[in-house]
C-alpha cells in the first residue's frame, strides 16, 4: 500500500504538515490531515476491506509504518502528534467562524482506539492552545460502550465507524474480529450517539453486501451513513 511516489502540494496545509511530520506519521486526503496512530488492529483494518486494487493516492503522503526493528516502526506519542497538528494550523486557512476547518482525523492502517491514552493526551495538548479544532476519529468500532463515552470526554466531536454490513454473520467474514462482533460495533455507534458524538456508520460497497439494510440499521442507531468504495 505505499504510494509509488509523493505528490508535494505547498498550497496545501495539509501536504505541507504530512511532508514535515516523521515519514507514517501524518497524511492528507482532501483539505483534512490524518493522524496515523498505529498499524495494529483488532479487525481486518479499514484499507483492507477498501478491497485488494485499493492504493492511497501520492498527494496523501500515506506511508504505513514498518515492523520492528526498521526506523519507521515506532508509533507516535502526543507531542509529536500535537506538533504535526499545530503546523497544520499554522499553515491553514480559516474564514469566518471555522466554517471551512477540516479538522483533523486519527486514522491510520490500523485500529487507533488501541491507543486511546495517546488520543486523548494528543486532543489535550493540541487545546491548551488551539481551543476549537476539530477531532474526528476513524474506526472499527469493537469497543465497549465505556470507550465511546471516553472518546466524547477527551473531545472526540465526530466519528466514523466501520458497520460493514446489516448481517451479523456476513460481518464475521468481513471484518474478523479479534474479539468482540456485530453487536459490539452497534451497541458501540449507539453509544457515541448518546454521548452527542456526530456519528456515521461505514460499508464499503462490495458486491454480497446489503447497503439498504445498512443505511437502515444505522438510521436506527442514531448514526448518519456513508458508503465507501470497493476496490476488486
Amino acid at each position: 500500500l505505499d504510494a509509488p511516489r509523493m505528490v508535494f502540494n505547498p498550497a496545501n496545509a495539509g501536504s505541507v504538515a504530512a511532508a514535515a511530520a516523521r515519514p507514517g506519521v501524518a497524511y492528507v486526503i482532501g483539505r483534512t490531515l490524518y493522524l496515523a496512530m498505529t498499524n495494529r488492529s483488532n479487525a481486518a483494518t479499514i484499507i483492507e476491506t477498501r478491497g485488494p486494487g485499493f492504493a492511497m493516492p501520492p498527494e496523501s503522503f500515506f506511508v504505513p509504518y514498518r515492523d520492528p526493528p526498521h526506523s519507521l516502526s515506532r508509533e507516535p506519542e502526543a507531542e509529536e502528534l500535537a506538533d504535526v497538528v499545530d503546523l497544520f494550523y499554522e499553515k491553514l486557512e480559516i474564514v469566518g467562524m471555522g466554517e471551512n476547518d477540516p479538522g483533523v482525523v486519527f486514522a491510520g492502517m490500523g485500529e487507533p482506539l488501541l491507543r486511546m491514552d495517546q488520543i486523548r493526551e494528543t486532543i489535550e495538548q493540541v487545546h491548551e492552545s488551539r481551543h476549537g479544532v476539530p477531532f474526528r476519529v476513524s474506526t472499527n468500532g469493537l469497543f465497549p460502550p465505556s470507550a465511546a463515552v471516553a472518546l466524547a470526554d477527551a473531545g472526540i466531536s465526530k466519528a466514523t465507524v466501520a458497520l460493514a454490513t446489516a448481517d451479523p454473520t456476513q460481518y464475521a467474514e468481513l471484518m474478523r474480529p479479534e474479539s468482540g462482533d456485530h453487536a459490539t460495533v452497534c451497541g458501540f455507534i449507539a453509544s457515541l450517539a448518546e454521548a452527542g458524538v456526530e456519528v456515521e456508520a461505514a460499508v464499503v460497497e462490495r458486491p454480497g453486501v446489503d447497503v439498504a439494510a445498512a443505511r437502515k440499521l444505522a438510521e436506527a442507531l442514531g448514526a448518519g451513513f456513508r458508503t465507501r468504495t470497493w476496490h476488486p
